[in-house]
């Protein structure tokens, strides 16, 4: 019997191609498509869960504020706030503190620059449960001048020799011994390092205190609380004392600050905080995305449901005379449940063969090359008996509905009249697929507007013909570095492709390095105070990168070094008190330690960060960066071989460092990237959702015809013209999709508004962006079912009638 079964299922899926191959192509891409998506943000929340006790590690975030306004939202703390909070806080097991940076590390045979390191303090194991392959967690990292190294890193530095006793050298060729090796850390990390630098080399060299200070948030404070500590909010008040206590500095400025702590695994993808190490992800994306993905799978089982109930007059005959022969309902219902159960066996299979698709040769077209979550084989088991049974169940209410027609009325032909609850819940789950498709093709088309508006916004600066080089850390404690620079710049400039050239800490497209929060101008009534961002630059930034003078001139040669003079944008002059620009002119600020600075120019605002943000009020001043940096260079004629030419001159003049170069505009637009990726995202389930919504369109289009064949054939005899059958038959359709599009147009405004409030700078969402998407889904609609109504609608109707 249950061999019967089997072969009746797989004829009956046979037989109906159309139905089949539907719900084949729509099940099989919403399914790969579903675990694509589920991997990426499986991967994103995967983030740093790799250490032991992961939920209890925490960082010390800081907060300032002036009259409840914040000035001031920091990922740094001060550095003697980790060695005074034990004092506060015995729920703390361990803490320490990590200070990062891009290095030049090289020995006599390897050199490569912007690696990843760390200085962290000999604690820093007790917070991290990295992984120690030789050396000791308690002792390597006491001594000064003490590293320890990856175990990639010391592959590649030392091949399979033991680096443990070694000597490595960073950026001015600084002396470190190696004194244990890590096993390398997942990719998956909110903080990359492949090198750990004892925290003790810097009171060594003279660079901090020893003791450390409360002067500025400049380093990382992460500590691990005890099992039972779980009052974080009394924790929160204790950290806040202690910032009450010791910052003397708020008293000064008239501020407030405060410590909080954020667990570690949340780092990834909680809200960005100044100076962050690596940029995260925002969650609500990630939401969307699943919500996205579980949508276009929700939609492709409508299509199998619609279909299926579409076609049961198709098999009407078949299930009167099996129960004319005795058939009881749960047998034909478990001949429609099998036949499901088969389909989604086969839809999964080729779904999987898909999905390696989409994230291999195709993820770069598809997904930008992301990341995926590795799917091990019980989860793909998991996934294939989850899709399977959910298939099969949603297969219950059409086979349960099939199943109830009484023999005598489908031999009497008595189905079909299209009315009771079976045809409302038809129509009510079409209208739920087309509101899923108008909805995502309207907020698809939002962010894409959006982002286009992001790379067509006037930055206000010169990012096209300007290249920016990685500055040499060779020189970071050579006192001529400044000289050597102007000896390379004159000669670059000697080649005509070249117009001007700088030297500066940071570059727009990065965050800048350093703020102030005392910085007041003398003899202003202004009480507001606030952060600034501190910038070193040079005098040839300003004709390098398109700044616009409005007041005062620019640097000149001479204040090179001396910080007794400053240029400031639009917004800092604002934000000092000043009514216009020219008024800021040669006025006297004193920065947080009381120094006087004269304001000689005030250059027009311009975007050094993406739109996401608003434009910071920003200092700058003539200052050579001491470590790293870039020199930039405006291209005037990029003909030529003019890229060789620049090497050729480096290479004279920095031979010990590598010379890497990034052409501006890029740059700045690689903070886009995850806009970008969120936006081609949507795009693929844009054309994901409307093509699952048309193939289920087109089955029951195709369908529906052949139930008002006879209809439409003595429509024709008594006059009907083509065009009043087609709209006659399309107009049911029409009326679905109206209704889908009044539901979906609310949320349509109301996910993209919430979405656009991410940025300060954003479009302005009209009436036509929301309306737009449901004509598109309604124009995609109709070309889907015309093929089927004209056809139908230019058939010879005496044959259709005579066919009945």
């Amino acid at each position: 019997m249950l061999k019967h079964y089997w072969i009746t299922a797989i004829r009956n899926l046979m037989r109906s191609k159309l139905f089949t191959s539907i719900n084949v192509v729509g099940l099989s891409v919403s399914i790969a498509l579903f675990m694509a998506l589920t991997g990426y943000v499986a991967y994103q929340f995967s983030y740093d869960t790799f250490y032991k006790d992961a939920e209890r590690i925490y960082r010390i975030d800081y907060y300032e504020y002036q009259q409840g306004q914040p000035v001031l939202q920091s990922s740094r703390t001060h550095d003697r706030a980790a060695l005074l909070a034990g004092e506060y806080l015995p729920q703390i097991e361990a803490v320490t503190r990590v200070y990062n940076e891009k290095a030049y590390v090289f020995t006599e045979d390897v050199r490569i620059v912007d690696q990843d390191m760390l200085f962290v303090d000999s604690s820093f194991f007790k917070v991290f449960d990295v992984k120690i392959i030789s050396g000791s967690a308690d002792n390597s990292l006491i001594p000064p001048k003490a590293v320890m190294i990856s175990q990639s890193q010391a592959k590649v530095y030392f091949g399979d020799a033991d680096p443990v006793g070694k000597t490595i050298y960073f950026n001015e060729r600084l002396p470190f011994t190696i004194t244990g090796v890590f096993e390398d850390i997942p990719a998956n990390s909110s903080i990359d390092y492949d090198f750990l630098l004892s925290w003790s080399t810097m009171p060594f060299y003279g660079w901090v205190s020893k003791d450390g200070d409360f002067s500025f948030p400049w380093t990382f404070t992460f500590v691990k609380l005890r099992e039972h500590a779980t009052d974080i909010a009394a924790i929160n008040n204790e950290l806040s004392r202690m910032a009450a206590e010791h910052i003397r500095s708020l008293k000064d400025r008239g501020h407030t600050g405060r410590y909080e702590l954020r667990p570690y695994l949340d780092l990834h993808t909680s809200t960005t905080l100044a100076g962050e190490i690596k940029p995260g992800i925002n969650k609500t994306v990630l939401y969307a995305l699943i919500s996205l993905a579980v949508f276009i799978l929700v939609a492709a089982w409508i299509n199998y449901i619609n279909l299926s109930l579409a076609r049961s007059l198709e098999r009407a005959d078949e299930i009167g005379v099996r129960k004319v022969f005795g058939a009881s309902r749960l047998t034909i219902s478990g001949q429609f449940v099998l036949e499901a159960c088969i389909l989604s066996v086969v839809t999964f299979c080729i779904g999987f063969g898909l999905y390696h698709l989409f994230t291999g040769p195709l993820s770069q077209l598809l997904f930008t090359n992301i990341t995926f979550a590795s799917i091990s084989v019980t989860s793909w088991l998991l996934y294939a008996a989850a899709f399977v049974a959910g298939t099969t169940l949603i297969a219950f209410y059409p086979a349960n509905f099939i199943s109830k027609y009484k023999p005598v009325m489908i031999l009497k032909n008595k189905l079909g009249t299209g009315k009771g609850k079976a045809n409302v819940l038809h129509q009510g789950l079409m209208v739920f697929q087309m509101f899923l498709a108008v909805a995502i093709v309207g907020i698809t088309f939002i962010a894409g507007r959006q982002i286009k508006f992001m790379h067509e916004f006037d930055s206000g600066f010169s990012a096209g013909q300007t290249i920016s080089l990685r500055a040499p850390a060779s020189t970071n404690s050579d006192s001529l570095r400044y000289t050597r620079f102007t000896s390379f710049r004159e000669e670059v400039l000697q080649l005509a492709a070249f117009k001007s050239g700088s030297a500066s800490m940071n570059i727009p497209g990065q965050e800048i390095r350093f703020h102030d929060e005392g910085i007041h101008a003398v003899g202003s009534e202004n009480e507001k105070k606030q952060s600034f961002w501190i910038m070193w630059v040079d005098e040839g930034y300003q004709e390098t990168f398109g700044m616009t003078l409005l007041g005062g001139r620019n640097f000149n040669s001479q204040e090179s070094g001396k910080g007794n003079a400053c240029v400031i944008n639009e917004t800092a002059a604002r934000a000092l008190g000043y009514k216009t620009p020219t008024d800021a002119v040669n006025t006297t600020i004193l920065t947080s330690d009381n120094k006087p600075v004269t304001i000689v120019g005030v250059w027009k605002d311009y975007h050094h960060e993406s739109v996401r943000k608003p434009v910071e009020p920003v200092i700058f001043y003539h200052r050579h960066p001491h470590e790293y940096g870039y020199y930039s260079f405006n291209v005037q004629s990029r003909e030529g071989n003019y890229l060789a030419a620049l090497e050729e001159i480096w290479r004279r003049h920095y031979p010990n460092d590598q010379f890497i170069y990034h052409f501006m505009d890029r740059f700045f637009e690689e903070q886009y990237r995850a806009d970008e990726l969120f936006g081609k995202l949507l795009s693929v389930f844009s054309i994901i959702s409307i093509s699952v919504a048309s193939l289920g369109l087109f089955g029951m289009a195709s369908l529906a015809m052949v139930k008002r064949t006879k209809e439409i054939g003595v429509r024709k005899v008594l006059g009907a013209s083509v065009v009043n059958i087609v709209l006659l038959l399309c107009k049911n359709y029409i009326r679905l999709i109206a209704i889908s599009c009044v539901f979906a147009f609310p949320v349509i405004y109301y996910l993209t508004n919430r979405w656009l409030q991410d940025f300060a700078y954003k479009i302005t969402i009209s009436w036509w962006m929301i309306v737009l998407p449901g004509a598109i889904v309604l124009t995609a609609a109709l070309l889907t079912i015309a093929t089927q109504t004209i056809r139908a609608a230019t058939a010879n109707p005496t044959r259709s009638l005579k066919e009945q």
